[in-house]
């Protein structure tokens, strides 16, 4: 062997022993992702936006990774149930939770969770964002503003409630704030998801509610519920005619909500990576677009540092607000 010829074995052998350390390094479960049925976990019940959204995702990441992507529903305890769920799973990327901002507002509003959200959870990507609309049930209210609702709320408060999908939920907290900030007593009543707060609504248990534009857009072409405000600084596209709060005198209501996924911690990088490439696949994908859109919604765009980075702001957030208002949860 010419002394080229052997320099260039020598190279081609390092190489070799590199490759195949780092191959050694990759769990086998991680070099053949996914090779099984992958599960995402809803903590809302069947039927709201949540679960509307979860279901869209498992059929387009089903396209995306060529495999069975199925939902499973775990509502309850304002998200804890599924998240912790997830948390506890093997990290080997077949368990992905789907969660909003209650993922971390939880933090601030129990004593102690039976995981902590930032480093038990790793966030994957963002699948959406979308502002936030106040409406009532026309069957209850008969309001057709804001302004004739806090006065009808002053008159009978024992007749006016709000819903929202959980305890300290963006929903309870944006009620309470309109409560603070119209000096309302308005009682709130949490329920299992945005389906049940919804049907409490239309059955006139309740009287308004802040829910996002996919569950109440049936609803409101149907005349049984009026949309009165929305949050965020400009009006929304999907209905320009609705005021923003922030029009109608009332700061602190900029904020909107967002849906992402999320593994548990420890799942392999190159999972990880794998699950945010479909997804910011399906994020652009036409009919991903054109269903977030008739939906009300903002198709999701955060890298995963981005998403991670959104989720510990959302944190911070979160905690100096619940605080603020002093709510907590047993």
């Amino acid at each position: 062997m010419t002394h080229r010829n052997r320099r260039t074995w020598i190279v081609q052998a390092a190489a070799a022993t590199a490759f195949a350390a780092i191959a050694g390094a990759i769990p086998a479960h991680a070099q053949d992702y996914p090779s099984q049925t992958i599960k995402i976990i809803v903590p809302f019940s069947p039927g709201g936006g949540g679960d509307v959204l979860g279901r869209l995702v498992a059929k387009k990441l089903a396209e995306q990774l060529k495999q069975t992507v199925i939902v499973e529903n775990k509502p309850g305890a304002s998200t804890i149930i599924a998240t912790d769920l997830v948390a506890k799973s093997k990290p080997d990327g077949y368990t992905i939770l789907l969660n909003v901002p209650l993922i971390v507002q939880t933090a601030s509003l129990f004593k102690k969770l039976p995981y902590d959200p930032l480093t038990d959870l790793i966030p994957v990507a963002d699948l959406n964002a979308s502002q936030i609309w106040f409406a009532v049930g026309t069957a209850k209210v008969k309001a057709r503003s804001l302004k004739e609702y806090v006065a009808q709320a002053k008159a009978n408060p024992r007749d006016f409630s709000y819903a929202s999908i959980g305890p300290g939920s963006t929903g309870h907290l944006l009620g309470f704030g309109l409560n603070e900030a119209n000096h309302l007593d308005t009682i709130h009543v949490p329920y299992k998801g945005s389906s049940p707060a919804l049907q409490a609504l239309l059955s006139g248990e309740v009287a308004s509610v802040f829910q996002d534009y996919v569950t109440l857009k049936p609803q409101v072409e149907a005349g049984k519920v009026r949309l009165l405000a929305v949050t965020g600084t400009t009006r929304s596209e999907f209905t320009p005619e609705v005021p923003t709060l922030g029009e109608l005198g009332f700061s602190g209501f900029e904020a909107g909500t967002w849906a992402g996924i999320f593994v548990a911690s420890n799942t392999p990088p190159s999972i990880v990576k794998t699950l945010e490439s479909a997804v910011h696949k399906i994020t652009i994908d036409p009919e991903y677009v054109e269903k977030m859109t008739s939906l009300g919604y903002t198709p999701g765009k955060l890298s995963q540092p981005q998403f991670a980075a959104l989720v510990r702001s959302e944190y911070t957030r979160w905690a100096g607000l619940i605080k603020k208002a002093g709510i907590s949860v047993e």
